[in-house]
């Protein structure tokens, strides 16, 4: 029998662009880690960190090469473990990944996940909203800031 692979430890090699694990792995462990993809998608998505482009960053990667086409791809496990790994943010640094649950909120983000749309026109609503729900207040900020919109309009969307 072999050694389980804790999903600490699965995090870990994501962040460390640890490719070579897949390969490194016996054929109990590949089965397991295949099982695992769906909670490493949805951990992996989210960094818990002060800085909002390392959090948009992981949102964004996840979605772009891990999500897309998943249902083409999840018969392909190595290639999901490579694609899951291009997520990582700079290949040194260990996050701390939160799960990110179903729970829906009311809708109190709505003029925020509208603001996103119009940044990120070809993100997907439920990917706006993960966004809307990750920055505070301050940061929305700044972004907004940076995308050209006026402190009055700014104080609009966050009330």
């Amino acid at each position: 029998m072999s050694e389980k692979i804790e999903l600490k430890e699965k995090i870990q090699a994501v962040d460390q662009n640890i490719r070579e694990m897949w390969d490194a792995m016996d054929l109990e462990q590949q089965k397991s880690l295949k099982s695992e993809f769906f909670i490493l998608n949805r951990y992996i998505s989210s960094a818990k960190t002060g800085k909002t482009e390392i959090q948009q960053h992981f949102v964004l990667t996840v979605n772009e090469y891990f999500n897309k086409h998943w249902n083409v791809l999840q018969k392909h496990p190595k290639l999901l473990w490579l694609l899951l790994c291009m997520c990582n943010y700079d290949g040194k640094t260990n996050f701390y990944h939160e799960w990110i649950g179903f729970k829906r909120k009311a809708s109190s983000n709505s003029k925020k996940v509208k603001f996103l749309l119009d940044v990120y026109p070809t993100k997907k609503v439920d990917e706006c909203e993960l966004m809307a729900d990750l920055m505070n207040d301050k940061e929305f900020k700044e972004f907004a800031k940076m995308h050209g919109m006026e402190d009055s309009d700014i104080s609009k969307i966050i009330k």
